[in-house]
């Protein structure tokens, strides 16, 4: 009988390795490995048997051999990298801070990421801390078409470039960051930029960024901020185009991530609560019902109690005003006071004061209010003596009696004013003078200059 048998061995060793999500990649690996198999093989012989005969039978016959063969596969493997938590805190916290406290002055802000992992945490960090009243849009990098990525962020009052989180080199981010300024100039973009101190670093201090003229002759139309941290602080600069120079304009507390300020907050608590004494014992004098409409924020919540515990009126009620325009109405509506106090100008920027007021005057003048409109001083200072209001509403104030609190630091005397329209210019009549104490005066200069 010939013997033969057919059988093959084939081992496939395949290795999937992860993709860098950010840090500084981790050393390669050698991984040895012993594998096993069993192979079963079928062999069909045939075999020729001559006999004395002379008579010729063919038989077929079938093996089965079970073979085993170990198998010594030696492969590198580059293993996912690791990212300390600590570096991942870190961006947390940057891009917390900075989203509680820079990105709010803004009305819409585009945070723009690209897939470092480090850079998203920054990014939607930044996001998750932004107040309601921002509109905000995280924008992913497309760095095959930064022109795709430019359009949908120039849409937006300011931009956060969170690129370079720390895994990519710096010339791939000092790349990154001038094709994508160069996209967002060819929008004809007029805002704001603010960038992250890496990329600041990959830029070299955006030295490539001026001599990149694609991007140079619009650095002086748009206001560049650089985010700055150290070990105590986050400084937060405008960048000067012409002169390279950094100029400070705020520093956020690592410790606390609030931003420091000329004052304390019991000093802002103490302004507030006197000033909504003012309202309650003098403007609100005379009156049958008050209805305060306030916000959430601490300080107005301050002044709305200090107004409400001191009113003259014969009722008072507070609303909080969340957004609900309709719900508003329907609780002035069933109040039905003949005066209603705008008390917004806490910790809010000024677009955030002119949009909730005009929402309120908006939402007085749709259910036909008849009564008087009293105005709180940071309403009337954030609102630009109430001009930056719809001219709908304008028109519709000028109609009615309108009262405010209007503060004259200089002469250190707090009036209460008659505001009326002509020509939509408000003209201010002064009804009642107060002293201003040393005590108010110097806070309200403090909160004033920052």
């Amino acid at each position: 009988m010939k013997s033969g048998i057919l059988g093959a061995i084939l081992l496939i060793v395949g290795i999937a390795v992860g993709a860098l999500i950010g840090g500084a990649a981790a050393p390669p690996k050698t991984v040895t490995t012993t594998v096993q198999q069993t192979v079963t093989a079928t062999q069909q012989q045939t075999v020729t048997i001559t006999a004395i005969q002379t008579t010729t039978q063919t038989v077929t016959s079938t093996t089965t051999a079970t073979l085993t063969a170990t198998v010594t596969a030696t492969a590198t493997v580059t293993a996912a990298p690791q990212v300390p938590a600590s570096e991942v805190e870190l961006r947390k916290a940057i891009g917390s801070m900075v989203g509680s406290n820079f990105l709010p002055r803004f009305q819409s802000v585009a945070i723009v990421r690209d897939s470092n992992l480090l850079c998203t945490v920054v990014a939607a960090a930044a996001a998750a801390a932004l107040p309601p009243y921002v509109k905000a849009a995280l924008v992913d990098y497309n760095a095959t078409n930064p022109k795709a990525s430019a359009e949908k962020a120039a849409q937006y009052q300011a931009v956060f470039l969170a690129f370079g989180g720390g895994g990519e080199p710096l010339q791939v981010v000092d790349k990154a960051t001038r094709d994508f300024l160069a996209a967002l100039a060819e929008t004809g973009y007029r805002g704001a930029v603010v960038i992250r101190a890496r990329t600041w670093t990959a830029t070299k201090q955006f030295a490539t960024v001026k001599n990149d003229t694609r991007i140079a002759p619009w650095l002086n139309t748009v206001q560049i901020y650089v985010v700055l941290p150290n070990a105590t602080h986050i400084t937060i600069a405008r960048y000067n185009a012409t002169t390279g120079a950094l100029i400070p304009v705020m520093y956020i507390q690592r410790t606390t991530g609030k931003a420091v300020k000329p004052y304390t907050e019991a000093e802002a608590i103490f302004l507030r609560t006197a000033v909504g004494r003012v309202a309650g014992a003098v403007l609100f004098q005379g009156y049958g019902k008050v209805a305060v409409v306030t916000s959430t924020d601490p300080y107005c919540a301050a002044l709305s109690a200090a107004a409400y515990s001191t009113s003259r009126a014969n009722s008072t009620a507070i609303f909080t005003y969340t957004g609900n325009l309709e719900a508003l109405k329907a609780q002035i509506q069933s109040y039905a006071p003949d005066a209603v106090f705008i008390a917004f100008g806490g910790e809010e920027p000024a677009y955030a004061i002119i949009k909730a007021t005009d929402d309120v005057v908006t939402a007085l003048r749709q259910i036909d209010y008849k009564g008087d409109v009293l105005i709180h001083a940071f309403v009337l200072r954030a609102t630009a003596g109430l001009t930056k209001l719809s001219q709908e509403n304008i028109q519709w104030l000028s109609q009615k009696t309108v009262k405010a609190i209007a503060p004259d630091l200089v002469n250190r005397k707090v009036n209460i004013v008659k505001i009326t329209f002509a020509d939509g210019k408000p003209q201010f009549d002064v009804l009642q003078t107060l002293p201003m104490p040393d005590a108010v005066a110097n806070i309200l200069a403090k909160i004033l200059s920052s």
